[in-house]
């Protein structure tokens, strides 16, 4: 599973949208729209951080979400 999907599930799971996301992280929408579409592949170790904590979640359980699948 890709970062950006893991994101989404994670998202739903957090009943957050990106727009959220983006307001938290200062990441601009235009960066996950790249990386849903696979325009931009890696993630920065800064920005994952970012983006996990402002899910509300630990890189760790961000982790082993994207290693279920689910």
């Amino acid at each position: 599973m890709t970062f950006y999907e893991a994101f989404e599930i994670a998202l739903e799971k957090a009943d957050m949208t990106t727009a959220d996301v983006c307001a938290k992280t200062g990441i601009y929408p235009s960066y996950f729209s790249k990386l849903k579409h696979g325009a931009t592949k890696d993630v920065t170790w800064d920005k994952a951080l970012a983006i996990i904590a402002a899910l509300g979640m630990t890189p760790d359980e961000f982790y082993e979400l994207q290693m279920s699948g689910q």
